[in-house]
């Protein structure tokens, strides 16, 4: 094992930590959907019961756990946006690293090329390069701090009480139709049957 690593195998643990980080929020995201459906169901149920008092605590942690995910996913998309820019950084770098082979190979073969002015501006494309990298993880690392220090800011600004309201209803809609639904194929089937005894008589 060596001591230092090389550039590409910094790379590739770089890249396998943004799949990480990218993995555990996508996971995250659909842990709170599962939640935002749970308090849902248990808000239909309060309402039923005329809990009011009930109905207002569970009302309070969907919404707090409907702001919370819609902060995943904006979080998400600041990853994935990053990552993108990153990508294009190190096809940069790349590519400046492969100007300077191609450079030098020119030199070596006519000697008509200011090969140290070639390698001065290559070192400064590379350096924009790897500075560019630098402070998309600067950037980042400040996105996830003003990300924590939002955590205390009114969650109205991203979920409204109409909107909790608006979850709710659209459940128990959405249960009701769906009984209607089985109520109707069910009277349908009776019907059917009926219809068969009474054409199996004559």
């Amino acid at each position: 094992m060596s001591l230092f690593k090389s550039s590409d195998e910094r790379r590739i643990e770089r890249d396998m930590e943004i799949r990480k980080g990218l993995s555990r929020i996508k996971k995250q995201i659909r842990t709170f959907e599962k939640e935002e459906g749970d308090f849902i169901k248990k808000a239909k149920r309060a309402r039923q019961l005329g809990d009011d008092m009930m109905l207002k605590v569970i009302k309070a942690n969907l919404k707090r756990t409907a702001y919370s995910r819609r902060m995943m996913e904006r979080q998400l998309l600041n990853l994935e946006v990053f990552k993108q820019l990153k990508g294009q950084a190190e096809a940069q770098a790349e590519f400046a690293r492969s100007l300077e082979s191609v450079s030098e190979a020119i030199a070596e073969s006519y000697g008509s090329v200011n090969l140290a002015q070639v390698h001065k501006n290559v070192e400064k494309a590379v350096s924009q390069s790897e500075s560019m990298q630098q402070m998309m993880e600067i950037m980042m690392e400040q996105t996830n701090d003003s990300m924590g220090n939002m955590e205390g800011a009114q969650s109205d600004d991203l979920v409204s009480d109409e909107e909790i309201d608006r979850m709710i209803d659209e459940q128990i809609v959405a249960e009701e139709t769906e009984s209607m639904d089985e109520t109707v194929d069910s009277r349908l089937d009776s019907l059917r049957a009926r219809f068969e005894r009474n054409r199996n008589k004559e």
